[in-house]
């Protein structure tokens, strides 16, 4: 049972280290699915249209971010390759560049979820104001 646990463990890691290319395709599906909306404002919630468009704008960021980012890693290894004979420091960067849809990701949650206590708090202040 041991080695079942910690196999299970390794597969929850693996699928951690594949999380953020999922994210990354889901922003880009859910982005594709709305490509023919003529306005972006139909896109924005009435209530919230800063919160709504934030999410969009992180979804759009998410997508972006792998192809300018391997573009300047690209001219980076470009340019660092006049000057060294390997360039290890541009190759370097394609790790955090991976991770960064994650931690866009982990922010718009952790946003969302301030978003839902402050609307829970204020449904709760009303319900106690009107009992009173």
């Amino acid at each position: 049972t041991m080695l079942k646990a910690i196999i299970f463990s390794l597969k929850i890691l693996f699928s951690g280290i594949l999380l953020p290319f999922r994210i990354w395709q889901f922003s880009k599906e859910k982005l594709l699915s709305k490509t023919e909306i003529k306005s972006i404002q139909s896109l924005l919630d009435e209530d919230y249209i800063v919160t709504s468009w934030l999410d969009w704008m992180i979804d759009a960021i998410i997508v972006l971010i792998y192809p300018i980012g391997f573009i300047f890693v690209l001219i980076g290894v470009l340019i660092g390759s006049f000057f060294t004979t390997f360039s290890f420091f541009g190759i370097l960067v394609l790790v955090p560049l991976y991770f960064i849809p994650l931690i866009l990701s982990f922010a718009r949650e952790l946003g969302g979820s301030f978003m839902l206590l402050h609307m829970n708090v204020k449904r709760i202040r009303k319900t106690l104001e009107v009992k009173q």
